[in-house]
């Protein structure tokens, strides 16, 4: 009976042994498969309701961009702006998409004839950031990520 209980005590220390051996394998495979991820890199980038998900990445991404663009030349056609000169330049503005699909700008990159012709812009562009419909945020192996994404808007204006 005594070497019933040894064995079954080697046994009991072997497996135990095995078994966080398969832990520390299956903890080794899993940080091997993140460092192979390009984080910089997402599957599907952020997107409005309108917005096909099964497009291509590229198509996804022309897709926001256009959508982002028609809201904010709607939005600033509804302001009374008045420029002195005729006025064909484009601005950036960075742009970071939360995980839940919060939008918010981090900078806004203008000509200084851009900000000595329009000089409320700032708080133009702020406005329809404010005011953009629904936005699903990028994913990266079907997990929401966030994104920096930097939009650039040409504004063409004439004086009448």
């Amino acid at each position: 009976m005594k070497r019933f209980g040894v064995l079954f005590c080697c046994l009991l220390l072997i497996s135990c042994n095995w078994l966080a051996s398969k832990t520390e394998v299956k903890e080794e495979l899993i940080q091997k498969e993140l460092d192979t991820i390009n984080w910089n890199d997402v599957d599907r980038y952020p997107l409005f309701e309108n917005c096909d998900e099964t497009l291509s990445r590229e198509e996804q991404k022309r897709c926001f961009q256009n959508g982002f663009n028609q809201h904010f030349h709607k939005s600033l056609q509804q302001q009374s702006l008045v420029v002195h000169q005729n006025l064909n330049d484009t601005l950036r503005v960075q742009l970071l998409i939360g995980k839940q699909g919060e939008v918010t700008i981090l900078q806004i990159k203008k000509s200084k004839r851009i900000a000595e012709q329009i000089p409320e812009i700032d708080t133009l562009i702020a406005h329809s950031v404010e005011t953009l419909p629904k936005v699903y945020p990028a994913l990266k192996r079907d997990i929401p990520v966030n994104m920096k994404i930097q939009m650039p808007i040409i504004l063409k204006a004439g004086t009448f």
